[in-house]
């Protein structure tokens, strides 16, 4: 009983609601703190490759690799965008930095901005992009890593 009458002093009582505000922003900020883990970017290699579709090389493709590794887990995710010459080069948290070593698998999508409101799609409509899917594996070894081209179709 007597913590309900303190509660309803502190919703009554303009200060003692500050002060309960206050020690709930410091208890937060005390666990948000705690919990926090520091992220670093993983070790990579450089990853390059080429993204054709029927045998000529295509521009705007965004190639992800998806692994079940450390890597996945701690929010880096292996991307790259193809350009002109429908060559690509991975990133990993850092522009251009390649990927970690591990064995992928690759997923494609073509993203497009439409409407007013400028929502992304993928131009292929998911045909490249689930990974439980996907017909293409890579492994990265430690070095440089070119890999072979990928078809499309």
């Amino acid at each position: 009983m007597t913590s309900l009458v303190t509660i309803n002093r502190s919703v009554r009582n303009p200060i003692g609601r500050r002060r309960d505000f206050a020690r709930l922003l410091f208890l937060g900020a005390v666990v948000l703190g705690g919990c926090r883990e520091r992220l670093s970017v993983p070790t990579t290699v450089p990853v390059t490759g080429v993204v054709k579709y029927k045998g000529k090389p295509l521009q705007g493709i965004r190639v992800t690799l998806h692994s079940p590794g450390e890597a996945a887990k701690a929010g880096f995710i292996p991307t790259g965008q193809t350009g002109p010459d429908g060559k690509f080069k991975l990133s990993t948290g850092a522009p251009g930095n390649g990927a970690p070593p591990g064995t992928y698998v690759v997923t494609f999508d073509k993203p497009e901005i439409t409407g007013n409101v400028e929502t992304e799609v993928d131009a292929f409509r998911g045909k490249y992009s689930d990974p439980a899917q996907s017909k293409w594996t890579v492994t990265i070894e430690k070095g440089e890593t070119s890999l072979q081209s990928f078809e499309l179709q």
